[in-house]
This record gives structure tokens, C-alpha cells and sequence, in this order.
């Protein structure tokens, strides 16, 4: 199983639309799942991210082999492109610093600060968004290093405004190709 869990319902759309995962409500979250995919919805923000991990992880169980996708948008220094797909190899708060694994691909690795509210000015770190550092606190005693990822889409260039649905989703159609190869490539490492 590939567990995959985004803020927001439109980070997953291209995923649910493509797979025909089929919506259901566990507790007070929705998730859409078929037998290979769990798409997760946390809400936004790192207490949101925190509580649905905790939820996802006590009520569905993984396994040895399962993978786990923290997918999502970004905001990014001004070098990378409004809709780059990109992967953190380094996660960064204000007390706390991780490194990594990453998938060898064609996905560029960058550093990322997992801030706890909007943005607004470029921060040290090549990327920020808000819910990567309480997602990987939870996942990573549940997961092998290498069955983990953190994949971030750049929606803007620390210009926050307030996105429409449709920005979101059209964003991450033009990356649901490499988003699947990305996953491909964590199963064929792990076999």
C-alpha cells in the first residue's frame, strides 16, 4: 500500500481522478483508497498534520513494504518555477533539522522549512510549506527511511494569495506523471 497524505482534497485530485480511488469518512477525516492507494486529507497546518498522522497510522496499519508520500504545494526561492515538482532531502524548523532519504529520479532534492503559518519573505532554506515536520515526526518510527518521501509542488515565490481549487489541481495534473514514476521508483528500490 502507498499511504499519501495532503493538506488539502485538490493536492490529491490528479491521484483520485486517475485511480478512481473511491471516497469514504473514517472519524471526522476523508480519505479515498483503492487497494494499492490511501489518500489521506489532513487540513492545513502543522497541528492539523500532526493529529491526521496520528489518526492515519493508529487506524490503518502499515506494513513492511508500504510506502508513505507526504504530498502537497510550496512555496519556493524565486529560481524554481511556479509547478516544479520537487523533493525534500532536508527538513528544517526552528529547533529541529533532518536529513533525508531521497528517490533517485529526475526529481530535483531540495531543503525545506516547515514553518508554522503563511509565509510571506524567502526563508534560508530553498522551499517552505507547513505541515512536512510534524508529518515526518510521527511517520518516521513507522516507516523505513527509504519508504518515506516528502514531494512539494510550487505554487509561488513567498507571494502567498489565496489559491483557488482549480490553480491547485491543474498544478498537480501537470506533475501526476513523474509524481507516479517517483513512486514506482520507491517500490523497485525497496523490493
Amino acid at each position: 500500500m502507498t499511504y499519501i497524505l495532503s493538506a488539502f482534497e485538490a493536492e490529491a485530485r490528479a491521484l483520485i481522478d486517475k485511480y478512481n480511488l473511491v471516497k469514504t469518512k473514517s472519524g471526522k477525516y476523508v480519505l479515498y483508497k483503492n487497494e494499492e492507494l490511501l489518500v489521506f486529507i489532513s487540513g492545513m497546518g502543522q497541528d492539523n498534520a500532526h493529529k491526521a498522522t496520528q489518526y492515519l497510522l493508529l487506524n490503518f496499519p502499515n506494513k513492511k513494504d508500504d510506502l508513505f508520500i507526504n504530498l502537497g504545494i510550496c512555496a519556493a526561492q524565486n529560481f524554481y518555477e511556479i509547478g516544479q515538482l520537487l523533493q525534500i532531502y532536508k527538513l528544517q524548523d526552528t529547533q529541529e533539522s533532518y536529513l533525508l532519504k531521497t528517490v533517485n529520479s529526475d526529481i530535483q532534492s531540495v531543503s525545506c522549512f516547515s514553518s508554522t503559518k503563511v509565509l510571506n519573505r524567502p526563508v534560508n532554506e530553498d522551499i517552505a510549506e507547513m505541515e512536512a515536520m510534524s508529518i515526518y515526526k510521527e511517520v518516521r518510527t513507522y516507516f523505513k527511511p527509504s519508504h518515506i518521501s516528502f514531494l512539494k509542488v510550487v505554487s509561488d515565490n513567498f507571494n502567498p494569495v489565496k489559491f483557488n481549487k482549480g490553480f491547485i489541481i491543474s498544478l498537480m495534473n501537470k506533475n501526476l506523471d513523474p509524481i507516479m514514476q517517483h513512486i514506482q521508483n520507491m517500490k523497485e528500490i525497496n523490493l
